[in-house]
């Protein structure tokens, strides 16, 4: 049976938009996390949260303590789901 696939950006874009209370329509690469978006860590806890259990991934925020904009964070899921395949 095949499982529909999903789409890690597209699911990173609607979390975020969630968590930071925006329409995802407004939401742009360059968007910084904290400045932009108001996100606290808390909320990027949330983030990192949500999405590992969206994707089924094992997400350690040590490795996503880089993530600064709307664009890594979208990078860093797409790295994360590419190499778990």
């Amino acid at each position: 049976m095949n499982t529909p696939s999903i789409d890690p950006r597209a699911s990173t874009l609607s979390i975020l938009a969630e968590i930071a209370e925006v329409d995802i329509a407004k939401l742009r690469g360059t968007d910084r996390l904290r400045e932009d978006l108001g996100m606290d860590s808390l909320s990027s806890l949330e983030l990192i949260s949500s999405l590992g259990d969206k994707l089924r991934l094992d997400l350690q925020i040590e490795d996503a303590m880089d993530i600064r904009t709307v664009e890594d964070a979208c990078i860093f899921v797409e790295r994360q789901c590419s190499s778990r395949q």
